[in-house]
């Protein structure tokens, strides 16, 4: 779980441009989706990412 958190933090970071520390705090405030979806092992990190961002994007 480590290392597929701290891919989606070094995606969104690299490719979104999003501060280090706001990138941690997206993946702290989405944490049982992203448990969810680790569990499920249907989602890779770039398209967790993609849907954080878009979900901090709309609101």
């Amino acid at each position: 779980m480590l290392a597929f958190t701290t891919a989606i933090i070094n995606r969104l970071v690299k490719y979104y441009n999003i501060n280090p520390d706001e990138a941690r705090e997206m993946v702290h405030d989405e944490w049982d989706y992203l448990e969810e979806e680790y569990v499920r092992g249907d989602c890779a990190p770039k398209d967790i990412a993609k849907y954080l961002i878009s979900i901090y994007m709309v609101a």
